[in-house]
């Protein structure tokens, strides 16, 4: 063997393709000298994570008591770069064809993830159609092992290839604009941007089932307000930070013509009408607030200079 080959690490190869198609690997690209490097590592543990939560859906269109354990094949500095596989193991062998399954299902998840990532960053998805499109790929290509004695692949929940996407964006979020993230495999190399994901909105409206509006009166700590009008005020109500728009024009008005002055540690006495939407599984998936009137301006307690240091005996 060369001394060349004997130097270069497990998994490499100049294009950087893994010769076996049931491993990948995840390269991450930095310039030197990159500040906060831990951001870096923090990135690779979040995308390992978030394709074992993936492999675990997606080994379902195959046969459900398959469960894929990841397992570390090889490490690369320069770049960091991490190959993986997944061994997988199953309760039920009767149902699957005799042969090399465990490989054939391996090369299917690594696929399958490749596809995702290559669909969201080619094609963004904006609505609930074009997630139901690459739901019926992966099921395609999970038919496409031919591991099953009886053909019952089944597809992935469409809430949980919306939180795929959801898992991978959230990964490479700690990464600064400069740097970079590849998904490795036996096919080209596939880019992973910041902007991979489905629009939030989309996202939203595939993972409510229903939502509950409600009207109560409240006191909220107001934190940001708003002087131009365009956005959304900031207020705490105890622990809680709550973002909230003002509707009551007769109000906004008067604030706005410099009637009402705020001062730091004002609070608003007022009517909220909060919109909590839930999910599938009863989960808060998002919740929304309006200030719908203002029914008074609670000013801050504060004691004058002169009343702080004033000792008893003064009094």
């Amino acid at each position: 063997m060369a001394q060349e080959d004997r130097e270069r690490p497990y998994g490499y190869d100049a294009d950087l393709r893994s010769q076996e198609p049931d491993q990948f690997g995840i390269e991450i690209s930095f310039p030197p000298h990159s500040e906060a490097p831990a951001r870096i590592f923090r990135t690779m543990n979040n995308l390992i994570e978030a394709f074992q939560e993936i492999d675990r859906q997606l080994a379902v269109s195959v046969r459900s008591e398959i469960e894929p354990v990841m397992l570390l094949e090889g490490l690369e500095t320069g770049s960091l770069r991490i190959w993986l596989r997944n061994a997988l193991e199953t309760m039920d062998d009767d149902s699957l064809k005799s042969g090399e399954w465990k490989r054939i299902v391996g090369g299917f998840l690594v696929r399958a993830k490749r596809m995702i990532i290559d669909w969201a960053e080619k094609k963004p998805i904006t609505s609930a159609a074009q997630l139901e499109e690459l739901r019926q790929r992966i099921l395609d290509e999970a038919a496409l092992t031919d591991v099953l004695t009886i053909p019952a692949y089944v597809p992935i929940p469409r809430v949980e290839v919306a939180r795929s996407l959801e898992l991978i964006a959230n990964a490479v979020k700690p990464l600064n604009v400069n740097e970079a993230v590849r998904y490795l495999s036996s096919e080209p190399p596939v880019n992973i941007t910041r902007s991979i994901g489905l629009v939030p909105e989309v996202l939203t409206d595939i993972l409510v089932k229903e939502s509950v509006e409600s009207s109560a009166q409240m006191i909220l700590m107001v934190k940001r307000p708003d002087f131009l009008g365009e956005a959304r005020w900031e207020f705490r109500h105890g622990k809680e930070a709550i973002e909230a728009k003002i509707v009551d024009e007769k109000w906004l008005a008067q604030f706005r013509s410099g009637e009402v002055l705020l001062k730091p540690g004002d609070a608003f006495r007022a009517i909220v009408i909060s919109v909590a939407r839930y999910g599938y599984d009863g989960e808060l998936v998002d919740s929304k607030h309006e200030i719908d009137r203002v029914i008074e301006v609670i000013r801050a307690n504060r004691p004058s200079q002169r009343g702080l240091f004033m000792s008893e005996e003064t009094h």
